[in-house]
């Protein structure tokens, strides 16, 4: 019963604050949101929330629909009114300041581009806006159309230009004028796949190059893992949890963490003592100080699970070919068992395989899914 193919590791809820820590001594804070709630009527679209974004980092806010994030977003932005809270901008209480005094720039999805304009012109407008002399916008327009690979297209009109091209211009148009902070709200939702995968590559050299404070928002967890410097996952208006992509993705605080990031096999059970009753049978969770009876899960990524061997059973019900490996999913006992195996692997749908996991993978995680 206690073979240490199922020792746990117990998720500590020091973790995150810890990372916090960590980073906030390395950058000065460029963004600190206090208390922010949002409420319309009876429906809290945010609930009292704590936040602090640091000075040239990347941090992307990420959740399903209904989470708060693009609430959050507008709030910071200046596009709605909070009903509590504060919105502070390097030190400064911007809480009710107009979108155009706060200093930041906003990347949208449909890109706002003006399509009479050349792309030199695009870039420049808000230049011109803030009256700036025609001999320094010219230099400053050339340098970030440099930055984001786009000198050589000044001339073009955005009706000419791809979609991945369009959205850098409409990068190097918030770049220009060195906003405090950049926002972007699902940039990348309107390209196809593989635009997608090369956009977000030029968006972490840019973000290199330049230094910039950047808040990104998607529902894509593979995107937010790829581009962040830290995650801010949300649920239900308030912080999930907020870590790096490495840190988030193996030590996630709590079910939904671990079920909305990445893919994972998940047993849920109640605590009995030093074990997780699950339908697998009884596991010890490596938790200390957890009462009988309450509702908790242990999370197995699927690079960590092992087919072919170890004491359980379960049935192929899907295999999915990914190209370098093979995703197979098996049904044990009710639950959903997912793996990876090298491509060239080839089950029969139906066909009984062994499985296991490596030691110390078993991460437990309170089941916040619960009624409890």
């Amino acid at each position: 019963m206690t073979s240490p193919i199922f020792e746990s590791q117990p998720a500590t809820s020091s973790t995150t604050a810890a990372t916090l820590t960590a980073t906030t001594s390395a950058r000065a804070s460029k963004l600190q949101v206090r208390g922010l709630a949002k409420t319309y009527g009876p429906t809290v679209a945010l609930d009292h929330v704590d936040l602090d974004v640091h000075d040239g980092e990347l941090l992307t806010l990420l959740g399903p629909s209904g989470s708060g994030k693009t609430t959050l977003l507008q709030l910071i932005a200046g596009l709605t009114e909070p009903s509590a809270g504060k919105v502070l901008i390097d030190g400064v209480d911007q809480t009710f300041a107009p979108v155009n005094k706060r200093g930041i720039g906003v990347v949208f999805q449909n890109y706002a581009l003006f399509p009479h304009m050349s792309v030199s012109e695009n870039v420049a407008f808000p230049l011109k806006m803030r009256g700036m002399a025609s001999a320094d916008i010219a230099p400053k327009v050339k340098k970030v159309l440099e930055t984001v690979g786009l000198a050589h297209a000044h001339t073009r009109f955005p009706t000419q230009l791809s979609g991945g091209q369009q959205q850098r211009v409409a990068l190097a148009r918030c770049l220009v004028y060195d906003p405090a902070i950049i926002l972007m709200d699902e940039p990348l939702g309107a390209l196809d796949a593989k635009l997608r995968e090369i956009m977000q590559i030029e968006i972490k050299r840019i973000h290199r190059d330049t230094g910039a404070t950047i808040i990104f928002v998607t529902h894509d967890q593979e995107e937010a893992l790829a581009l962040s410097d830290r995650i801010c996952l949300m649920s239900d208006g308030k912080i999930a949890q907020i870590d790096t992509p490495r840190k988030i993705y193996a030590e996630p605080q709590s079910l939904f963490v671990a079920d909305f990031i990445g893919q994972s096999t998940i047993l849920k059970g109640r605590v009995a003592g030093a074990y997780l009753e699950t339908p697998l049978g009884p596991m010890p969770h490596g938790h200390a100080g957890l009462k009988d009876g309450v509702a908790g899960a242990l999370v197995i990524r699927p690079e960590d699970m092992r087919l072919n061997e170890g004491p359980y059973e379960g049935q192929v019900v899907e295999t999915v070919f990914a190209g370098s490996d093979l995703r197979v999913i098996l049904d044990a006992a009710g639950c959903a068992i997912m793996t990876r195996a090298p491509a060239s692997f080839d089950p029969m749908i139906g066909e009984t395989l062994r499985f296991g996991w490596a030691q110390g993978a078993a991460r437990y995680v309170p089941d916040d899914h619960s009624d409890d």
